[in-house]
C-alpha cells in the first residue's frame, strides 16, 4: 500500500483543516478511506446510549495538488485506516501559514500518517515540521463495516439559516436548558425555542428570498 499527497493552495489547505477540526470535535477516533478519486471520513465512536455518526466525502481533486495512491490490490484499490481525529487535527494547526503540506503513509515502528508542514522562515529557507500519527490498517474482511450508511426516507426537510448565526443562538440557549424545540412552516419561518419552569425563550428566523445553496444545509426530521 502506498499513499502520498500534497496541498499547496492556501485556500484548499484552510478548507481541509476546517473539515479535520470539525471531525475531531465529534469523535476521538475516525476511519479514513482512501481511493483514487476521493477521501472518506467516517466516525467510528460507539456510544452505549447513542451518539454521532457521520459520513464525510471529499473529492481529492478539490484539495490536493498532488495525489498518489495504491491500495491493497489492483482489484481492491483502496486503503482503510483508523486514526485519532485529534492527532490529525493538531498536526494541521501548525499549518496555518504553511507554504505546503505533504501527507504520506509511512512505517515507523508502526504504520503512520506522516504530515510534513513546510513553513517559511526569516532567512528565506524553509522549515519542515513533521508529525507522525499512528494509524491502524483495517483488513479487507472488515471493509463492509465502513460502507456508506443508508439514510431513511425523510418526512420533512428544513433549509437552516446561516449556521454561524444559529450556532451563536444555540450556544446561549444551552446555558438555560438541555433540550431545544425546532419549529418551521412553509412560509419560510423557523423558531428555536426553549421552555423551562422559569423561562420561555423563542428566537425567530424569517427567510427573505431564495438563499444560495452553498450557504444552506438540509436538516432531516422524522416523527
Amino acid at each position: 500500500m502506498r499513499f502520498r499527497a500534497k496541498i499547496i493552495d492556501v485556500g484548499c489547505l484552510n478548507h481541509f483543516s476546517r473539515v479535520i477540526n470539525t471531525i475531531a470535535k465529534l469523535a476521538k477516533t475516525c476511519t479514513l478511506r482512501l481511493t483514487l478519486d476521493k477521501l472518506y471520513f467516517t466516525l467510528s465512536d460507539k456510544v452505549a446510549n447513542g451518539g454521532v455518526s457521520m459520513w464525510c466525502e471529499l473529492n481529492q481533486g478539490n484539495f490536493f495538488d498532488e495525489f498518489q495512491m495504491e491500495g491493497v490490490s489492483a482489484e481492491n484499490n483502496e486503503i482503510y485506516l483508523e486514526l485519532a481525529s485529534e492527532n490529525f487535527s493538531r498536526a494541521f494547526k501548525t499549518a496555518q501559514n504553511a507554504k505546503a503540506v505533504k501527507i504520506k503513509l509511512t512505517n515507523k515502528h508502526c504504520p503512520c500518517l506522516t504530515v510534513a508542514v513546510e513553513l517559511p522562515s526569516l532567512s528565506g529557507s524553509s522549515r519542515i515540521v513533521t508529525h507522525d500519527i499512528p494509524v491502524g490498517v483495517i483488513p479487507r474482511k472488515l471493509w463492509n463495516d465502513f460502507r456508506e450508511p443508508r439514510v431513511p426516507d425523510f418526512d420533512v426537510s428544513i433549509y437552516l439559516p446561516v449556521l454561524k448565526t444559529m450556532k451563536s443562538v444555540v450556544e446561549r440557549m444551552k446555558n438555560l436548558s438541555n433540550s431545544l424545540v425546532i419549529q418551521a412552516n412553509l412560509n419560510g419561518e423557523m423558531k428555536l425555542k426553549i421552555e423551562t419552569d422559569l423561562v420561555c425563550i423563542t428566537t425567530h428566523f424569517k427567510e427573505l428570498g431564495n438563499p444560495p445553496w452553498g450557504k444552506r444545509f438540509t436538516f432531516f426530521v422524522r416523527p
